[in-house]
């Protein structure tokens, strides 16, 4: 026993010392590095941790961990180089089992160090500004929530809220290439608001410099703040400083895409919450942490936007709750005396009605209780007299009674013998005639067969139905009997029929009626719909003039309905070509007019009697070689004669007459309309006056320019190669009469140098026609050239920004831009009296954005954009856009000064 004992202890503690282990591995907690990349008490920084920490509160088994890189005041590549060896210390024994990392900053850093620090961990980043696939490019396993604030509905509603605004000013550190991107961003969407209100930008300041501008500003400007976390002098204001600094300075409306600035003193926008992302990319963690594939978790990209605003500004600037967009949130709203105490209210309400009720209750069953207590009384005094009365009358009729029934007895036993032999022969006469009705019900029923699809039979007082069996064949049913019709009848025939069967029935048997005539469907084996129409009449009733039975007939009507749903089907397409024919020639902008082979006008559109100036009942009563100023009546029929089958279509230029005398040119395309019993003239004119006249400005333009370049390329070759080809000539010429060595290398010395400079002055003269630097390195390396070369003058300063211009664009597309380009900056030069120009030129995908901008003197834009300008030099620009069908937009004031223009060019 004792071997047995110690054998049963030994593997108890093996059992205990395994569930022990495995209890401890299982309980070892996930543990999660948050990764911030700025400081701890950052309103924004704080906001994403509670986020982050109300998923994980409830999570016993997840560690979390904070590291802050302290990015907002020390950026230096010194700083982040000192942190990698710090965080290298700190954490290279420890194991994460994922890391979220928040803000651009801690993103950069985590695919700086990636095979150093992270090689296989779990990434989950948020709060990351202007996200695109290179922001994680070499990283394998990561996903998250992006953060893209929404600075267009923000303005939207805030120039829909403040009506009266002439200005709106963006308050922006312009430090970062984030605050430069959401600029441009503004920059880009403001001209498709279609406001009236100025767009300033107050930018690279100092704390002093930006208190001092926003006290100058107007009453009726909005402020749009950004960010202003470090100004031009390096110092690093928090969020709740920037914002009490402007509050204190102004009263003036204040809106931002920012939730930290949320109660602060904004009165609200489109704001990104912080505190939300956290809680996206918590989530999408604690699924990593769960066992899911991070790879098949989807980046978030929204959900993190909402309209926020404070009740408090909102009655500051008398902003009404019904003017906000809808499912806007709304903070410091006191809530209503009604839904303070709703609960109290409505109880004493329900108290009240309930003791009214009660009172009421017990007045109305007292007064009832004693109404009929008085009524029972006088019904009782009243039967008791009756009955009495009753009693005697009835003792006097029953003795009188007792007598007729003596003698009543007599005459029915003579009376009963009487009906005995009259049944006996109504019974053999009863039989003759059902044998007749049988036989002429047989013929009847033979009659109509023989005269439709079937017929059909129905008793009113058995409920059966019969139906020939011809008709159950064509539906494909057997063994069909009068017993089960009905049923069958009420399950096969559409319900919708069914409904008005009924009613007919019910009307047949309430006498209404002694006709059944009915169309309807029913449904055949094959599940298809056939129609039948039933014809029927009431043959027999009974002695109360009750219908008995019915017969008719039944005919297959499929066919027909068929083709009349195919004929209303017909109509209803005639019908609605008709319409959009009509809606199609009056919402057309060119002149449209219908007339016969004759000319005599039939109809005409809304743009017809526009351009010729007569209403259409006149135009109507004219022949159209009354409206050709430039055509006779025999030229214009040899027009329509030409038109036929082969040729349905010409087209001419011409000149109409107005119903005042003016005429105007106009393109016309004829088509013919061939109908059944004639021919008619579709006429389609256009105006071209405009295109005329755009086609002379062109040819004009082209030969001007040719010849100023004919000059300028003859006036370089006389000032240039001239004297240089008449030196070399010199020289050649002085070698024959020269003996001496010395002095005939130094002639051949001279020559070859002319000749170097020659060659020198023929490339300056090719560049100037088609830029070399610009067919050999593209268009953005063409532009920083030439903007270099005019920056070294120093007369002017020019700013050049290229966004994803890496890849080569189309030729032609190049050349027109970098001439639209040097066409810009001269006419800056010669004719704005500028300081500065700022050029941004971007593509995003299959689309090339230039922005152009000087702060010159200005000029009337409203002519430039109408076309009705005289200058020449931003026509040609704009001509040259319009031949790559691109789109342009100029903005300029002569009173303000300054000038932008936005050009676009789908590629």
């Amino acid at each position: 026993m004792k071997p047995l004992t110690k054998l049963f202890y030994c593997f108890l503690l093996i059992s205990l010392s395994i569930v022990i282990c495995s209890y401890s591995t299982s309980a070892r907690k996930k543990r999660v590095l948050v990764l911030h990349s700025y400081h701890q008490g950052l309103n924004w920084t704080d906001n994403v941790s509670s986020g982050i920490q109300s998923v994980f509160e409830n999570e016993d088994n997840v560690e979390l961990m904070f590291e802050y890189m302290d990015t907002k005041r020390h950026s230096e590549q010194e700083y982040l180089t000192e942190f990698a060896k710090l965080y290298n210390l700190k954490h290279q024994k420890n194991r994460f089992d994922a890391i979220i990392v928040s803000d651009n900053n801690a993103l950069d850093f985590v695919r700086c160090y990636y095979t150093d620090f992270f090689q296989d961990t779990p990434i989950i980043f948020c709060s990351i500004d202007q996200f695109s696939d290179k922001l994680i490019e070499g990283i394998s396993h990561i996903t998250g929530v992006t953060e893209e604030i929404d600075s267009q509905k923000t303005i939207e509603v805030a120039l829909q809220l403040h009506p009266e605004a002439k200005q709106l000013v963006v308050i922006n550190d312009n430090q970062t290439q984030s605050a430069i991107l959401n600029r441009n961003n503004i920059k880009s969407f403001w001209p498709k608001l279609n406001t009236d209100v100025d767009l300033i930008f107050l930018e690279d300041l100092s704390i002093d410099e930006l208190v001092s501008e926003v006290k100058k500003l107007e009453d009726n400007s909005i402020i749009y703040l950004i960010n202003f976390s470090r100004d031009k002098e390096g110092n690093f204001i928090s969020y709740q400083e920037n914002i009490e600094i402007i509050r204190e300075a102004t009263d003036l409306p204040i809106y931002s895409s920012w939730e930290f600035y949320f109660n602060e003193g904004i009165v609200g926008g489109m704001l990104t919450s912080g505190f939300k992302q956290g809680e996206l990319a918590a989530k999408s963690t604690l699924k990593v942490l769960k066992g899911k594939d991070i790879n098949k978790i989807p980046i978030i990209r929204k959900g993190y936007n909402q309209f926020k605003f404070d009740f408090e500004q909102m009655k500051h600037f008398r902003i009404l709750p019904k003017q906000l967009p809808e499912n806007s949130f709304i903070s410091n709203q006191p809530p209503s005396i009604i839904h303070q105490y709703r609960t109290s209210l409505m109880v004493m309400i329900a108290f009240v009605i309930i003791i009214a009720f009660i009172i009421r209750y017990s007045e109305i069953k007292r007064l009832r209780n004693e109404r009929k207590l008085i009524e029972i009384n006088e019904e009782l005094d009243r039967r008791v007299a009756e009955r009495t009365k009753e009693i005697i009358f009835a003792n006097e009729k029953l003795e009188l009674q007792t007598n007729q029934i003596l003698k009543q007895n007599k005459e029915l036993e003579l009376h009963r013998h009487n009906l005995l032999e009259l049944v006996k022969e109504r019974t053999k006469n009863l039989e003759l005639a059902n044998i007749e009705l049988k036989s002429s019900r047989d013929r009847l029923l033979r009659m109509l067969d023989a005269n439709s699809d079937g017929v059909w039979e129905h008793n009113f007082l058995t409920k059966q139905v019969y139906i020939s069996k011809i008709i159950w064949d064509k539906l494909g049913y057997k063994n069909i009997t009068a017993a089960n019709t009905i049923d069958l009848l009420c399950k096969l025939i559409h319900p919708e029929d069914l409904i008005i069967i009924k009613q007919k029935d019910k009307q047949n048997r309430l006498g209404l009626s002694n006709l059944f005539v009915i169309e309807f469907r029913i449904c055949a084996n094959d599940k298809s719909w056939m129609w039948f129409k039933a014809k029927g009449k009431i043959l027999d009733y009974n002695k109360e003039g009750k219908p008995l039975n019915m017969v008719g007939t039944l005919i297959n009507i499929t066919q027909r309905k068929v083709a009349e749903e195919k004929i209303k089907q017909e109509e209803k397409k005639l019908r609605a070509s008709e319409k959009r024919w009509r809606s199609l020639i009056e919402q057309a902008s060119d002149e449209i007019l219908i007339y016969n082979t004759d000319g005599a006008i039939l109809d005409a559109n809304s743009a017809a009697c526009n351009w010729l100036e007569y209403s259409q009942e006149e135009l109507l009563n004219l022949n159209y070689s009354e409206i050709d100023f430039s055509h006779s009546s025999s030229k214009l029929h040899t027009y329509r004669k030409k038109l036929n089958s082969s040729n349905p279509s010409i087209s001419f230029e011409s000149i109409q007459k107005r119903k005042n005398g003016s005429t105007f040119p106009v393109e016309i395309h004829l088509s013919l309309i061939e109908l059944k019993d004639s021919k008619l003239i579709l006429s389609v004119a256009n105006n071209i006056s405009k295109r005329q006249e755009t086609e002379r400005k062109i040819l004009n333009a082209v030969i001007n320019t040719e010849e100023i370049e004919r000059k300028r390329f003859a006036t370089d070759l006389h000032d240039s190669i001239g004297p240089l080809l008449s030196s070399i000539n010199l020289y050649l010429s002085s070698l024959s009469k020269i003996k001496s060595k010395s002095d005939k290398e130094n002639i051949i010395r001279a020559s070859v140098d002319a000749v170097n400079e020659a060659l020198i002055s023929i490339k300056e003269i090719s560049n100037n026609l088609s830029p070399h630097i610009l067919n050999d390195f593209g268009l953005e390396k063409a532009i920083r050239s030439f903007t270099n070369k005019i920056n070294v003058s120093q007369a002017i300063n020019i700013s050049f920004i290229a966004e994803n211009m890496d890849e080569r664009l189309n030729h032609q597309v190049e050349v027109v831009i970098f001439r639209v380009i040097t066409e810009l900056i001269n006419n800056t030069i010669k004719h704005a009296k500028a300081s500065n120009i700022e050029i941004n030129l971007a593509r995003e995908d299959k689309l090339l954005s230039l922005i152009y901008i000087d702060d010159g003197i200005g000029f009337d834009s409203k002519e430039i954009n109408a076309g009705t300008s005289n200058g020449m030099g931003l026509y040609n620009i704009f001509s040259r856009i319009r031949s790559l069908n691109g789109t342009h937009k100029i903005k300029s004031n002569p009173e303000r000064g300054g000038m932008m223009t936005m050009i676009e060019v789908n590629l």
